[in-house]
C-alpha cells in the first residue's frame, strides 16, 4: 500500500470516528427521573400539597447559586398571593412559590440533564432545587434554596 493510500485511509477513518463522536455528543443527556416520570409525579404531588395548603401569605428567604449576577439571595414577602416586598434590589430569581414551581416545570419540560428537587413534606414548596441544563456545558447550573419559610396571616393588618 502506498503512503498516499494509507494516509487517505487514515484521514477517512479519523473523520468517521470524529463524526461518530459528534453524533453521540449531539444526543442530549436527560435526567433519569424525567425520562421515567418520577420527576413529574413528585412535582404534581408537591404542587397539589401547596395548592391544598391554602397558604397565600408568607415570607421566605430565597438563595440562588449560579454563575450569574448578584444579588444571590432575597427575603420575599407575599401577601394574598402577590409579591409585597423583596429585600434585595435587582433580585431576578423566583419571587413566589408558584414561580418556583414554574422554574421546575420548565426544567422538566426542557428535559434537563440533571434535576434534583427536595420538597417540603407538608406544604409542598421546593426547599432545594438544583438544575443542570446541559451535561457537558460549563456554568449553566443553577440552584435555589428556600429557607425561613413562615406563613403569615392571610389578611393584611394595618
Amino acid at each position: 500500500m502506498s503512503m498516499k493510500k494509507a494516509l487517505a485511509l487514515l484521514t477517512v477513518g479519523m473523520t468517521l470516528g470524529f463524526a461518530g463522536q459528534a453524533a453521540a455528543a449531539e444526543k442530549p443527556e436527560v435526567d433519569p427521573s424525567i425520562t421515567d416520570g418520577t420527576a413529574v409525579r413528585e412535582f404534581n404531588q408537591a404542587r397539589s400539597l401547596w395548592r391544598d395548603s391554602g397558604v397565600v401569605s408568607y415570607r421566605m428567604k430565597v438563595s440562588r447559586s449560579c454563575y450569574c449576577v448578584s444579588p444571590h439571595q432575597a427575603v420575599v414577602t407575599v401577601r394574598l398571593g402577590k409579591v409585597a416586598r423583596v429585600s434585595a434590589k435587582g433580585w431576578i430569581g423566583p419571587r413566589t412559590v408558584p414561580a418556583m414551581f414554574r422554574v421546575i416545570g420548565q426544567a422538566i419540560k426542557s428535559k434537563v440533564a440533571t434535576l434534583d428537587v427536595s420538597y417540603h413534606p407538608r406544604l409542598g414548596f421546593a426547599k432545594r432545587t438544583s438544575i443542570d441544563y446541559i451535561a457537558m456545558a460549563i456554568d449553566d447550573e443553577i440552584g435555589y434554596r428556600i429557607t425561613g419559610f413562615k406563613r403569615l396571616p392571610a389578611v393584611v393588618v394595618n
